[in-house]
């Protein structure tokens, strides 16, 4: 082998050495931007969720839905579980599956309440639609939310 053969030999292992150290410089960067970006991002969407879903279980919890018009009854309380469910499918683009299901099940916990309600009512009892359990339920399902947001936001 000339001289010749072995400079262009070590010059195209050092273009291929080069190419592969752009590009896992480029992956890397890109990672922890994305990294950056869902710290970011992951604080801001627990709070507002969890202000949202404390908003619709006080609106289904604490309301006396017997002054709800029973026409009404099947509403009461969507427009606050829309904005829940819109923040937690933000969520569901960057979190971790565990605080992804953790938010779910503090959704599910609130709409157990107000279907609780709709059922009461719909017996024309005199049973309080107040269900303690679901509220404890309810709570319990919101601290486990923010636990696991917590730690997927890490020390």
């Amino acid at each position: 082998m000339s001289a010749q053969d072995l400079s262009a030999a070590a010059a195209l292992a050092a273009v291929v050495i080069s190419l592969i150290n752009v590009g896992l410089s480029s992956l890397l960067v890109r990672r922890q931007e994305g990294q950056r970006w869902r710290r970011e991002q992951l604080p801001e969407t627990v709070t507002k969720l969890v202000e949202a879903a404390f908003r619709w279980e006080v609106k289904v919890f604490e309301s006396d839905w017997q002054l709800v018009p029973e026409a009404d009854r099947h509403l009461f309380g969507m427009e606050e579980a829309r904005v829940a469910m819109e923040l937690a499918s933000k969520l569901d683009v960057f979190a971790a599956p565990e605080t992804i299901s953790a938010a779910q099940r503090m959704l599910d916990a609130v709409d157990q309440i107000r279907m609780h309600n709709l059922r009461v009512l719909s017996k024309s009892s005199d049973e309080n639609p107040r269900s303690w359990s679901l509220y404890w339920e309810w709570a319990e399902a919101q601290y486990a939310f923010l636990k696991a947001s917590r730690r997927e936001m890490g020390p």
